[in-house]
Order: C-alpha cells, then structure tokens, then sequence
C-alpha cells in the first residue's frame, strides 16, 4: 500500500475516535461539547480534532514507513495514536534532566539594627550623660557639643 494511503487510513482512524469523543460528550451531557460549562470554544473543539486526525495520518505513515503495514493497520495506528505517542514518548531517549539547584542553607536570623553613636538619634538615646563607650568613633568637640 502507499503511504499516502497510509496517511488517509490512518486520518480515518483518527477520525473515528474523533467522532466517538464527540458521541460520548453528546451522550453524557446531554449538549454539544464547546456549550459545557468551561468547554472549549467551537473553533477551538474543531481545531483539535483536526490535530487529532492528523495526527493519527502521520503515525501510521510513520508506521508504513518502517513496514508494511495493510489497510485495517493503518486504521488502527490512527485510532491508537494519541497511545501509540504517549507509549513512544515513556520508553524513548529522554532528554538529560537538568539538575535542580542545591536549596541554600536557611541564614541565621539577623540582630537587631543598633543605631550608630554618631547618630543624631543615638545621642538622644542616650543622652549628653552617655558613657564614653557608646560614644566610640564621635570627636571629643562633637560629644561636647552634644553630638550631631
């Protein structure tokens, strides 16, 4: 067989299971499948079914190309290819996972910020009687002069 009739049978599968999907949304909602609550819009349902179908063409063109594959085989790649490609997808060559990052140790809680000595608040804090200590880095005329 051709692989163009490869692609149709396998488009025709495809098509099947487009139209049994259609079935059972009509059957167990009792609506059409873009008028269910948080369903797809019309042109949205029609394009993935399209995909669907061709989908199902390019598997078993992909499945003639490797064999001979006959008119109900072709059929039946269509119908199984969203299968057929989850099944390849598990068990072919996976792309090398990227290592996650290594988690940074969790830092130590920060102390409390001290206000410097030379501040204009920190010699109100403590006042024009502070001790020569809390004063360190101020020049004797600045402390005399009560700081700032």
């Amino acid at each position: 067989m051709p692989h163009w009739q490869s692609f149709a049978c396998g488009a025709v599968g495809g098509g099947l299971i487009s139209l049994l999907a259609f079935y059972r949304v009509l059957r167990s909602k009792n609506q059409w499948p873009w008028a269910v609550k948080n369903g797809p819009t019309p042109a949205m349902y029609v394009t993935g079914e399209l995909v669907r179908i061709v989908i199902g063409g390019v598997v078993a063109w992909g499945l003639a190309e490797a064999g001979p594959l006959g008119a109900l085989g072709a059929l039946m790649a269509g119908a199984g290819a969203p299968a057929i490609l989850d099944t390849w997808q598990r068990t072919g060559p996976q792309a090398p996972a990227r290592s996650p990052r290594a988690p940074r140790a969790p830092r130590a809680p920060r102390a409390p910020r001290q206000a410097s000595p030379a501040s204009p608040r920190a010699v109100r804090e403590t006042g024009p009687a502070a001790e020569p200590a809390a004063l360190e880095g101020v020049s004797a005329s600045t402390a005399s002069e009560g700081g700032g």
